[in-house]
């Protein structure tokens, strides 16, 4: 039964219409406090991300949600809620703790059903429909992610043609003759595949992660150490290793290389370097709080010029120095500004009648490869990689990162896009 015939039969009907505003009324109460109850659990979430507790509670709030929503016949909440529930759900299945990013993400969609339910006429502004779209698509990418990280396991050798031929999502005969023609050309794999519409691009771009990310494996075992005190201990070491190197020298100045005394000193300081090198290696943190200033930087730029552009991150568990990770979100942040600018800016949603125009998307993904680190920065729309170089403020970041031990590469992805690559020694 839709509205229009409830509002009919509530006329009708004397005092039908004061009951059903009441059931309303205490659909929408009963709706608030479980939102509060959310974002209660979602405080205790962030101070023990690992609680299972809070991520039991939050995903029975919104199963509860769920049919609440769906007694109001508000089918945008609804799907809010049930794109949420599914998140919510794989992560109780594979993830032992929840990232800040995803804890965000779960109090927007608090905050839209706040929005939505408290002004249902909201969902008719472009904008709105287009934050709200976005958002869905955010809550899909995690739970996406996810799940790709916990497939099995692929074998080192394993190459991109291997990926797509277990996935489904390609013949093993359409492998071999795209491999053929790969060795009679300097294309790659992946651009022979797009090219000859084989299989589709986010086909191959899972394929890719697929490849690159690492997998864990053996859980382990950690104690927490601040990094200040962890700071004063390589110092200390780097002290210790000063005095030796002294020592060893004045010990082959004074009795030879050969001797017992030099033999045993150039061992302790081999030892010294190894432990000072193991000591910079726990200095390493994660990309989750550089990524997280970074959404926040770009997403305000896109809502800010009323841009439909998807904004994502991946491998924000990709570990470097700490040094690099409090001051590589802000030339990343430039140069996808630059990006926007130069590419999405005739994506702005300015048609009076509300139209919405194509979503683009822009995708950081961190990995490992090798003994290196990259960090991609992938935008599918076409944008000559010259026009780019040229722009001064491209060239200030490269400085910038390259003032960050960090080297920057930019390709244009076969014609399917634009690419800038930060590549770093591990």
């Amino acid at each position: 039964m839709d509205k229009e015939n409830n509002k009919d039969i509530a006329l009708a009907v004397p005092g039908l219409s004061d009951i059903s505003n009441s059931y309303m009324d205490d659909f929408l109460g009963e709706i608030r406090e479980i939102l509060e109850d959310i974002e209660l659990e979602l405080v205790n979430l962030e101070m023990d991300p690992g609680s299972r507790e809070s991520i039991n509670s939050i995903y029975c709030s919104f199963h509860t949600l769920r049919g609440l929503v769906g007694l109001l016949n508000d089918s945008v909440s609804t799907k809010i809620v049930a794109v949420t529930e599914e998140l919510l759900e794989t992560i109780k299945k594979y993830s032992p703790t929840v990232s800040k990013s995803i804890i965000n993400v779960i109090l927007d969609s608090v905050n839209f059903i706040k929005r939505i339910t408290g002004n249902p006429q909201i969902v008719e502004d472009s904008k709105v429909s287009g934050e709200i779209g976005r958002h869905i698509k955010s809550l899909q990418t995690f739970k996406e992610d996810i799940l790709l990280e916990v497939r099995q396991p692929l074998e080192k050798q394993s190459r991109i043609g291997e990926i797509l031929v277990r996935e489904g999502a390609i013949a093993q005969s359409e492998v071999e003759d795209i491999l053929k023609k790969q060795s009679q050309t300097k294309m790659k794999f992946g651009e022979i595949v797009l090219r000859e519409k084989k299989v589709n691009a986010s086909d191959i771009i899972k394929a890719i992660r697929m490849q690159k990310i690492r997998n864990m494996g053996v859980a382990e075992q950690y104690v927490k150490i601040p990094l200040e005190r962890l700071d004063q201990i390589i110092g200390i070491i780097q002290n210790v290793s000063t005095i030796y190197d002294s020592v060893k020298n004045e010990a082959i100045l004074r009795f030879g290389s050969n001797d017992s005394l030099t033999i045993e000193s150039t061992k302790a300081y081999h030892l010294i370097t190894d432990v000072r090198n193991i000591l910079k290696e726990l200095r390493m943190v994660t990309l989750q709080q550089a990524f997280q200033n970074l959404t926040r930087s770009v997403c305000s730029i896109i809502e800010e010029n009323h841009m439909e552009v998807m904004f994502s991150t991946m491998g924000e568990n990709i570990e470097i120095d700490k040094d690099i990770a409090d001051k590589i979100a802000l030339p990343l942040g430039d140069m996808i500004r630059l990006l926007l600018e130069k590419a999405y800016s005739d994506r702005i949603n300015t048609d009076g009648r509300g139209k919405e125009k194509q979503i683009g998307s822009i995708e950081v993904v961190a990995y490992e490869e090798a003994n290196t680190i990259h960090i991609d920065i992938t935008g599918d729309a076409v944008v000559d990689p010259e026009e780019l170089k040229a722009d001064s403020r491209y060239q200030e970041n490269v400085q910038i990162l390259s003032g960050l031990r960090c080297r920057t590469d930019i390709d244009d992805m076969g014609g399917e896009g634009v690419r800038i690559a930060i590549i770093m020694q591990r």
